[in-house]
Formats: structure tokens, sequence, C-alpha cells
């Protein structure tokens, strides 16, 4: 797996990509983009940004995003738990969360194979980030 995400962000003009996904996709949502921070006062220093009230899933705030066009950040306090927090490298992976514990008999039948999926999934590695925005790529 390359650590590589997107190129040169020097020339980013997320209006241009938006316009074009939308004429060759033609899209029904908002492409939306979302960028990790090293601290949480980088994040907030966002302009408009918006924060929680209450606890989220990291889909919840993807969908603030996408269907009202708000810029919303966050942190691991502002998300329910591991699972959303440690995908996105707010939270280190933990024996419990490798377990897949939460998703036996919810989205996996034993034990084992949720503890394989936990075990299979590409995160964000944890200690470099605080926090993230979600913001419609447009803006």
């Amino acid at each position: 797996m390359s650590d590589l995400i997107t190129t040169d962000l020097s020339s980013f003009d997320g209006a241009a990509i938006v316009e074009d996904l939308n004429r060759l996709l033609r899209l029904r949502t908002t492409p939306i983009g979302m960028k990790l921070f090293a601290t949480e006062e980088e994040m907030a220093s966002v302009p408009r940004i918006r924060r929680p009230d209450d606890i989220h899933t990291t889909d919840q705030i993807v969908g603030q995003a996408s269907r009202n066009g708000w810029t919303v950040g966050i942190t691991a306090k502002d998300l329910v738990g591991a699972q959303c927090s440690t995908v996105i490298g707010l939270h280190p992976r933990s024996e419990e969360w490798l377990s897949g514990e939460r998703m036996t008999g919810v989205w996996y039948g034993t034990a084992e194979d949720a503890a394989a999926h936990q075990a299979a999934m590409d995160v964000v590695p944890a200690g470099n980030f605080q926090a993230m925005a979600v913001s419609p790529l447009a803006s």
C-alpha cells in the first residue's frame, strides 16, 4: 500500500474538480474532502468550521458536509467510539478494537470473523493527528 493519497497539492482546485466530477459522472451527492490535522487548534482555525454539540459517527459527520454543505471539525471525543476514531487515526488500535467484540453477532457471525475484519482493515496510523475536518470539496 502506498502512503501517497493525492498528488500535487500546490495546484489543487476543488471547484474545478467538483465541476468535472459532476459533468463526467453525474453525481447525486456533494463531493467532500477530509483533512487530518496535527492539533485541534489547527483544525479550529479553519474558517466557518462547525463543531458538533453531540456525539456522532464519522458517517454522520460526512453526511453533514455532503447534505448540508457544512465544514465540520471533529476530534476523537466527538465520535461514538473507537471504531470511528481508530479508522481515521485519532485513536490507536487496541486489543479490544482488534478483537472485533462489538461487531460479533451484529456485522459478523463469529468472533473470529470480526477479529479477522479488524486486523485486515487499512487505517490511518495513530499518533500523528488529533483532529479532522470534513467539507464540501468545492469550498
